[in-house]
């Protein structure tokens, strides 16, 4: 019988069927993938014989692009704990965890605006997270600190390659486009923002990927890569060390192709041709394993591939010294299985080098940004800070009229924004987390206020109990059961287990005698159980036992520690007087930085202002709320 089903690189089957009534939901598919049905109705059926059970998913990148995965990721995982708790359909679980956001977006047909409703708010995210984790064993690259090489510098290093002309009359022209698109002059069929995005990305890439008739600029980022390659190939060669060039907007095929490009520069170079290769010329798994094989031994030396064909299951870290980036690709989890290859176990080299190539003023700066931030979001999740009860999500696969605009400025307050736009939002979770935490202090001072009293009754009571016992050790020993006075502890131990027996239902304390100056009680507990009571200015409980002297002992054993817990509850007393003490001090502290939030948040508003990023959305919104009063007004 089938007993359990492991399942790698679980990311693949992401793309699982989803109903909701939500437009645009980031990290949920637009169209179902067969696969990724197929696999599911396969961990169903494993799951109904093993009675919930006897799959497993490892993934690197369990959430590559938005929170809204971990809803696939559960349904795969836990569809049975859904169900209980009724949120096993999308808009369910987005109406528990979730909060939809109205904003304004292009209208289908590309002539205007229309407000639009997206899933993009996060809430209740620690409940989410222990949702989560009942399924899912989260270890952070941080948690498991594997044996991987270093990366010189602590940071991916970025080369920057200078705006030319020849760009900067490129993205005017896309500026022309996305205004084209917004006064309706063009069929979205024909042109729309996605291919303005994409047109603009190609060409800070490589000004020939956008017209094959523009020059080869020497300073353009191509060219910096090669010359950067061509630098650390001849730097290791003793070594035999290996690069990865990854760009995923220009691989090999008919036309301009960056790959054949860089190959032929660096062969006029120096660079043998055999040392280099394309992965996309490798079509067969066993032309792979030779490949990968080749890399390890150092005998290819410089290998070009895109994120899809070089990234997960890629195994050639062994002599890695570099990895270079050309493009920036859409989603995080790309990055990382990017960088994966390097930084990776069975690494020789104990320091690598990682690069960023971009060209100012051109649509990597916002690339790179965008990435930054949904991965600071997906990690803030993934590490699973309680702290956060709101987070929200990044979407986009196209830039809006305004970041078009805004880019093709060259203006560098796009730049200054998206430093204040992290600095405040740094700042705004510390904020959360200030009030929070005075939340929790005032509470833990109402607590103790209230606590201290009751504290100092009971180390009163228990001074007065320990100035009326009276000795029962050894020869001394004696008890009074009923009308009897027994100095056997084997006789009185029996006749107290007896009584309990017999008490079993009692619904009130029952005096049954003394012991040691104190009345000699049987009291009921919830479980139906019994328990012994010594009751003087304070209650002092014990158990019945097995055996009649075990019981005997317990009762004995709670009168002559009582000086002992007389001493911890002063200490205790002592304790939670400067606990409270601490508290006054700490609580109702201003926030640290509420001078400089509120800097950045009235910086923040200027630069919208500046770069003119919410006037098409507010115009819309008042053309909206205009056309709605004529419909009701008619």
């Amino acid at each position: 019988m089938l007993s359990s089903t492991f399942v790698d690189e679980a990311h693949h089957f992401k793309n699982l069927f989803y109903v909701s009534k939500m437009t645009r939901i980031a990290g949920l598919p637009q169209t179902a993938s067969q696969r990724a049905l197929d696999m599911f109705l396969k961990v169903r059926h494993i799951q109904q014989v093993t009675r919930g059970g006897g799959v497993i998913f490892a993934t690197g990148t369990p959430i590559a692009n938005s929170v809204a995965e971990m809803f696939t990721m559960q349904r795969y995982l836990q569809l049975t704990t859904l169900q209980g708790l009724k949120v096993d359909h999308f808009d369910a679980w987005a109406g528990t965890f979730g909060e939809p956001v109205t904003a304004m977006e292009l209208s289908p047909d590309g002539a205007g605006y229309r407000l639009n409703t997206r899933f993009a708010r996060f809430i209740n995210v620690p409940e989410l997270m222990a949702q989560f984790r009942q399924v899912a064993d989260i270890q952070t690259a941080s948690m498991l600190k594997l044996p991987v090489p270093e990366l010189r510098g602590g940071k991916p290093t970025v080369v920057s390659a200078a705006c030319s002309p020849e760009l900067k009359a490129i993205v005017t022209e896309l500026v022309a486009r996305a205004d084209r698109l917004r006064s309706g002059q063009v069929d979205p069929r024909t042109d729309n923002m996605l291919l303005v995005t994409t047109d603009g990305r190609k060409a800070a890439l490589d000004l020939r990927l956008y017209d094959s008739s523009l020059p080869d600029l020497p300073g353009s980022k191509t060219n910096r890569a090669v010359a950067e390659v061509e630098r650390i190939w001849r730097e290791t060669a003793v070594q035999r060390s290996a690069q990865l060039v990854f760009c995923d907007l220009s691989t090999p095929g008919r036309g301009f192709s960056v790959y054949t490009d860089m190959r032929d520069k660096l062969a006029a170079r120096g660079i043998p041709e055999a040392e280099m290769a394309f992965i996309q010329e490798y079509d067969s798994d066993a032309a792979k394993a030779a490949l990968f094989k080749d890399v390890r031994s150092g005998r290819v030396r410089i290998l070009f591939g895109s994120t899809a064909k070089m990234g997960s299951g890629t195994n050639v870290q062994a002599k890695l010294i570099a990895l270079h980036h050309l493009d920036a690709p859409w989603r995080p989890a790309d990055v990382e299985q990017r960088e994966g290859r390097i930084r990776r176990q069975g690494n020789t080299n104990p320091e690598v080098q990682i690069y960023r190539y971009v060209t100012a003023e051109s649509f990597d700066a916002y690339m790179w940004q965008c990435l930054e931030t949904k991965a600071k979001f997906i990690a803030q999740v993934m590490t699973g800070d309680t702290s956060l009860r709101r987070l929200e999500d990044v979407d986009g696969a196209a830039l809006t009229y305004a970041e078009v605009k805004a880019i093709a400025s060259g203006n560098p307050l796009v730049i200054e924004k998206a430093n204040v736009d992290a600095e405040l939002a740094r700042l705004t979770r510390l904020r959360s987390q200030h009030v929070e935490a005075n939340y929790r202090l005032r509470s833990q001072v109402r607590h103790l206020t209230d606590e201290l009293p009751r504290l100092e009754r009971r180390l009163e009571a228990l001074r007065q109990d320990l100035a009326r016992r009276v000795d029962t050790r050894g020869d001394q020993f004696s008890i009074q059961l009923g009308n009897q006075s027994l100095t056997d502890r084997g006789i009185a131990g029996e006749m107290l287990n007896r009584l309990g027996e017999r008490s079993r239902g009692l619904v009130a304390d029952k005096l049954v005698g003394r012991f040691a100056g104190f009345d000699l009680l049987i009291s009921p507990m919830l479980d139906n159980e019994i328990q012994l009571v010594l009751r003087g200015a304070a209650q002092h409980s014990a158990r019945l036992q097995a055996t009649a002297h075990g019981t005997t002992r317990a009762v004995e054993h709670v009168v002559n520690h009582l000086d002992e817990a007389a001493g911890q509850a002063e200490e205790f007393l002592a304790q939670s007087r400067k606990r409270l003490s601490d508290l006054h001090g700490q609580v109702d502290q201003p926030f640290e930085y509420s001078a400089r939030l509120a800097e950045l948040a009235q910086r923040q508003q200027e630069l919208v202002a500046k770069l003119d990023l919410n006037r098409n959305s507010a115009a819309a919104v008042d053309a909206a709320a205009e056309a709605t009063l004529v419909d009701a007004n008619p």
